[in-house]
């Protein structure tokens, strides 16, 4: 899934937001599958994570993508957001 900011006078997060949407809807994302982590997400376009992560909970606020929490391999608390 490929992300990319285009406009720096439009929120980050609502660009992320419109183009992981398209990307479900245009079935580009399938059912089941895992987003990047915010944080990835975050340091991949050189943002806040605080960006993606609204992004993600606007998603999961329209029924598009959950929030599964869980732990990593050293015990550790471990979010992960999937599309539905």
């Amino acid at each position: 899934m490929k992300i990319e900011l285009k406009d720096r006078t439009t929120p980050v997060y609502l660009q992320v937001r419109e183009q992981i949407e398209t990307h479900i809807r245009d079935k580009t994302v399938t059912s089941g599958e895992s987003l990047p982590s915010p944080s990835a997400l975050a340091r991949q376009l050189s943002v806040d994570t605080g960006e993606i992560q609204r992004a993600y909970y606007e998603l999961e606020r329209l029924g598009l993508v959950t929030k599964h929490t869980g732990k990593d391999f050293l015990g550790k608390p471990k979010v992960d957001y999937r599309v539905t």
